[in-house]
């Protein structure tokens, strides 16, 4: 790990290679390190082409800054006073770096595999984004993990600090629509918090320092990421191992499995989701969230809040912990969980008419994160689920179970993922499979009757790439085709 304090003194006079110089997080890394603190001899490597292609790639990896800002930056990257080893001569001298900068993902690209686990064999340092971050940042530092909820319980914990405090909130990690420059994090002072949203990518090779550590669950998902389920546990777990203060779920049994071993190694342990157990802990009743804390105990008004499901419950829990662990006072929560916004993609109303609405809820890619959202809708109205995608090695009994119950029709879009849920419902709930999205939401149009919602929770990888990405939003789809029907 980069010592606090020490992330660019640590770096200079070494032979660093940045790879993957393209994407948001090697874009993120050049420009603070080259452009904002004269990092010298930086070698930047990237897939593209030449010159061109590397500039498509920059605006596709980049959709987070505003269109100017977004070119200023590219001709900022452009003059940079670093050597680009593009296409052929891609990872071009790796074998001789002492610090190797990459994105959370580096691994999943077979270009990158040996070489760079190769130079880290031969003595090279690993590092990413978020080593950095966390190293310059010299405020109170707030990791959030897990395999469902985690952007949710980030964007809600970012919310309620910023509400009940006018000490600065500053919330970056996974999200490329949401970034925070490096810069910033280096001009922070000690009193600002920072939230981030840690990827179980961030974690698979090692650790990452923060204050308080939050995981919100640990399902399967991302196994091939890890090589199996053991070694993603571990890669969760290494997050609290590391913190002072964890706050974890006590309705997870995976998680729960880590309470002894934390509370043996000294750490301030905060559950939450269950009234039972000792030491502060979180839970919901009806409208209310209860707390035990050092201090005592209390209660927060939890009627404003406008997400829906037991899985928001306990996210909001989790929020409520962690802003706890933090030295929030609670007696600004209620109003500030009032005025929480649900974010894009997460069982998000885009359309509502002739009494049929219309939810989108593209993060749910795995079938657990599907499974809490047909419940959490589905037990409001009768649903028409749609789904799609392709297969993580993920269980499907659990999702089949819920649309078995909740929904009175599916309409499936191809994938590996679609075969095994559908083998998985077996037949109980009526089922057609078309091959493209338009196709489907018309037949979705046509079938939803009055009182109904229409459902699009994939528990697959990979719909938005497959089915979104280089065309109009669902929203708009949906609209359109709703417009379109209406004459």
């Amino acid at each position: 790990m980069i010592p606090r304090g020490e992330a660019i003194a640590g770096l200079r006079g070494k032979s660093v290679h940045v790879v993957g110089a393209s994407g948001a997080e090697g874009v993120a890394m050049l420009l603070f390190l080259v452009g904002r603190c004269g990092l010298e001899g930086v070698v930047a490597h990237d897939f593209s082409a030449d010159d061109r292609a590397f500039a498509r790639s920059f605006r596709r990896a980049n959709p987070g800054w505003e269109r100017r800002e977004r070119e200023a930056m590219l001709k900022a990257l452009r003059r940079l006073p670093v050597r680009f080893e593009l296409g052929e001569r891609y990872l071009a001298d790796l074998d001789g770096a002492d610090v190797v900068l990459a994105g959370q993902n580096w691994f999943n690209y077979a270009s990158n595999v040996p070489a760079i686990p190769d130079a880290v064999a031969a003595g090279a340092a690993l590092y990413g984004v978020v080593d950095l971050a966390m190293a310059l940042f010299p405020g109170l530092r707030i990791g959030v993990t897990g395999s469902n909820g985690k952007s949710t319980t980030s964007a809600l914990l970012t919310h309620l600090l910023g509400a009940t405090s006018a000490a600065p909130v500053l919330q970056g990690g996974n999200d490329r629509e949401r970034q925070v420059a490096l810069a910033r994090l280096a001009d922070a002072t000690a009193d600002e918090r920072l939230v981030w949203e840690v990827s179980n990518r961030h974690l698979r090779d090692r650790p990452v320092d923060v204050d308080i550590a939050v995981v919100t669950n640990i399902t399967a998902n991302h196994i091939d990421d890890h090589g199996s389920w053991d070694a993603y546990v571990a890669a969760k777990a290494r997050l609290p191992r590391r913190a002072p203060v964890a706050v974890l779920s006590a309705a997870d049994p995976v998680s729960r499995d880590l309470f002894g071993e934390l509370r043996a190694r000294g750490k301030t342990l905060w559950t939450f989701g269950s009234a039972e157990g000792t030491g502060p802990r979180v839970w919901s009743e009806g409208d209310v969230v209860r707390f035990v804390g050092p201090g005592g105990d209390g209660s927060v008004d939890a009627a404003g809040f406008a997400l829906p499901g037991e899985h928001n419950r306990l996210n909001l829990c989790a929020a409520v912990a962690a802003a706890l662990a933090a030295g929030t006072d609670p007696a600004g929560l209620g109003d500030a969980i009032g005025t929480f916004a649900p974010l894009a993609g997460r069982l998000e109303l885009v359309a509502d008419r002739d009494d049929v609405r219309w939810v989108y809820d593209i993060q749910a890619t795995t079938a657990p994160a599907a499974e809490a959202g047909i419940e959490a809708i589905g037990a409001e109205r009768p649903l028409l689920l749609i789904v799609g995608g392709e297969d993580k090695g993920m269980q499907y009994a659990g999702m089949a179970g819920a649309a078995a119950r909740r929904a009175r029709h599916v309409l499936a879009l191809p994938g590996s993922g679609t075969d095994s849920f559908l083998a998985a419902l077996a037949g109980r709930v009526p089922s057609d499979r078309h091959e493209s999205l338009d196709a489907l939401l018309t037949a979705a149009r046509e079938i939803a009757r009055p009182g109904w919602t229409v459902l699009c929770s994939p528990g697959c990888a990979f719909f938005h790439r497959e089915y979104i990405d280089g065309g109009p939003t669902f929203a708009r789809r949906v609209t359109r085709m709703l417009d379109e029907a209406a004459g």
